[in-house]
């Protein structure tokens, strides 16, 4: 489907008879509108009251697809003009819909409609930590983690967590005048977790996919590192972790290369490079003055891989010590 099938309209009164249907359980309503501005269970009444309340600032919308006006989804953007701040929340696909793109489709239409039309500077959103397909479907569209927020609510079974993401528009623009990812390198997704488990297996760290999931999550919540992959024919094919690490003896940071791997057999096609060099990038937006790379001494390959690129053996100058705890 082409995203650009997918429309935005106000939405109506008639259409919240939908959502009620959507929202069919006291979590679903938490995951969808969080805990402030309704109670389970949701009602038509609820709904039309908070409709009521939409005005120019605060919009929510219907999403719709041209052969067929009924909605398949549901999004809501709140502005602040004051700071050129645009805040997605209410972000949901009709159950019958899913698995169809939609709720990608739908995101790059307020994204589109927030930096574009309404000239923002800024669009973030709130996302509960084990909601993985939300966060992968956010990561996909440009949004990155920029913190976490530890049992920010409590439902029937426990407290929850949330993630803060965001954009800005000059990724936005970047993002499109590039072809969104046309090297590519991207920042690796939940949807990743296979790949990364036999990435990690194949470096010698054996890894089945909750394992690797379980690695995802931490690096997606960490806004000091970054956790690329390179596609290969639409195949993941590498990884590259990167994280900046705070000087303490002078101003600014320096970037550490925790991780690269790539496939055996797309070993000697460039990705190693191209990895290594989307990670220099990323330290460099992130303030670092340098990057260095730790490998084993056994590793003799990796270390001609490295000095290729231009990288020094330091350990000359500096001893490494660690310790187990």
């Amino acid at each position: 489907m082409a995203t650009e099938d997918l429309a935005l309209k106000p939405l109506r009164a008639r259409d919240c008879e939908a959502l009620l249907t959507w929202v069919d359980s006291a979590d679903a309503l938490l995951q969808w509108a969080g805990p402030r501005d309704f109670e389970w269970p949701l009602t038509d009444e609820q709904l039309l009251s908070d409709l009521h309340a939409a005005d120019h600032l605060r919009m929510p919308f219907a999403a719709v697809l041209p052969d067929d006006r009924r909605p398949v989804g549901h999004v809501m953007l709140t502005t602040l003009p004051a700071h050129n701040l645009g805040v997605i929340g209410r972000v949901i696909v009709a159950p019958d819909q899913r698995g169809r793109g939609l709720g990608t489709a739908l995101m790059q239409a307020v994204v589109r409609f927030g930096f574009d039309q309404r000239g923002l500077h800024r669009l973030q959103l709130a996302v509960y930590d084990f909601n993985l397909a939300a966060i992968a479907c956010y990561q996909s569209v440009g949004f990155v983690i920029e913190g976490t927020q530890r049992d920010s609510t409590q439902s029937r079974d426990g407290y929850w967590s949330s993630h803060t993401m965001a954009m800005l528009e000059p990724s936005y623009r970047a993002r499109g005048s590039s072809g969104a990812g046309c090297s590519g390198i991207r920042v690796a997704r939940m949807t990743d977790a296979a790949a990364l488990a036999e990435l990690l297996t194949d470096l010698g760290y054996p890894h089945d996919e909750d394992d690797a999931r379980a690695r995802l999550r931490v690096w997606a919540g960490d806004p000091q590192g970054s956790l690329l992959v390179a596609e290969d024919e639409e195949r993941v094919a590498g990884f590259v972790s990167v994280h900046a690490v705070p000087f303490i003896d002078r101003a600014g940071h320096f970037g550490r290369i925790t991780g690269l791997s790539v496939r055996p057999e797309s070993q000697g096609s460039g990705i190693g490079r191209r990895l290594v060099h989307a990670a220099e990038e990323w330290a460099t937006a992130h303030g670092c003055s340098e990057v260095e790379v730790t490998s084993r001494r056994t590793r003799t390959g990796a270390h001609a891989f490295y000095r290729h690129l231009g990288y020094e053996d330091v350990c000359d100058r500096a001893a490494r010590f660690a310790r187990k705890l």
